[in-house]
């Protein structure tokens, strides 16, 4: 399912994308995971089509920056795992808007020394595409009230009509 390409001294891991549902409202994880023992140096997760407008969530040398965030995910991702212990760099959003419907990437960078040096470095892509719903069962259950109200309005009419 990996694809493992050498670019200069460079690994990077790509994944096929996965598709989420999420429903209005509601809170969504979004899953990335590596496999490695390596450090995380920077964390990314994005929305290619938000520009450089910032980023859905930034993490670089142990802590977050709220500051690089978009605007309308200010306050509303959090990591699942603050200690992203067993590489778990999942993401979760809160009360998801129809806005919060695209792809997002994680992009993840590893290295295996402490130490900043030029050696070799991992870095790891994983694309998601999110879909927001409303609650079709609710929405439907109106629609029926309503008719259920216009036909019986109807009846009453044409009751006093008469």
């Amino acid at each position: 399912q990996f694809r493992k390409l050498k670019l200069k001294k460079k690994f990077l891991y790509s994944a096929l994308q996965q598709d989420v549902q999420a429903k209005l409202g509601a809170d969504v994880t979004l899953q990335c995971q590596i496999t490695t023992d390596e450090i995380i140096s920077v964390l990314k997760w994005s929305r290619p089509d938000l520009n450089t407008d910032g980023y859905v969530y930034f993490y670089r040398n142990k802590r977050s920056y709220e500051n690089y965030q978009h605007p309308s995910f200010h306050g509303r991702v959090k990591l699942r795992d603050p200690e992203m212990k067993d590489g778990d760099v999942s993401v979760t959003l809160k009360n998801v808007t129809f806005n919060d419907t695209g792809i997002y990437e994680c992009h993840v960078a590893v290295r295996k020394n402490p130490v900043r040096s030029k050696r070799v470095h991992t870095e790891i892509s994983h694309f998601i595409n999110v879909t927001v719903t409303a609650i079709l069962q609710y929405l439907e259950g109106e629609k029926k009230k309503k008719r259920k109200k216009h036909s019986t309005s109807c009846l009453q009419r044409s009751h006093l009509s008469r």
